[in-house]
């Protein structure tokens, strides 16, 4: 569990610097992840909410969301394997 945990921070990290420099872009977010975090449909990915276009805005949501990668799809973001 501890290696998922540490990929998982870094897919984050690696992420939230993506989301800064595209902020304001229009385009459908694509998220690449190592394939181990994709492993389990059931896996929950923990992203900032800005991630996703269309929940970007909503201040009722915590500022991470944690969600399967079908949930991700629904709200605007791609998520791929390595």
């Amino acid at each position: 569990m501890s290696r998922f945990t540490t990929a998982l921070t870094a897919a984050v990290a690696a992420f939230a610097v993506t989301t800064a420099a595209s902020a304001g872009a229009t385009k459908p977010k694509i998220v690449t992840m190592p394939a181990s975090v994709l492993k389990s449909p059931d896996a929950r990915i923990c992203m900032p909410r800005t991630t996703s276009p269309m929940v970007a805005k909503d201040k009722t949501l915590p500022e991470t969301l944690c969600q399967t990668v079908e949930q991700w799809s629904a709200h605007g973001v791609t998520i791929v394997s390595k």
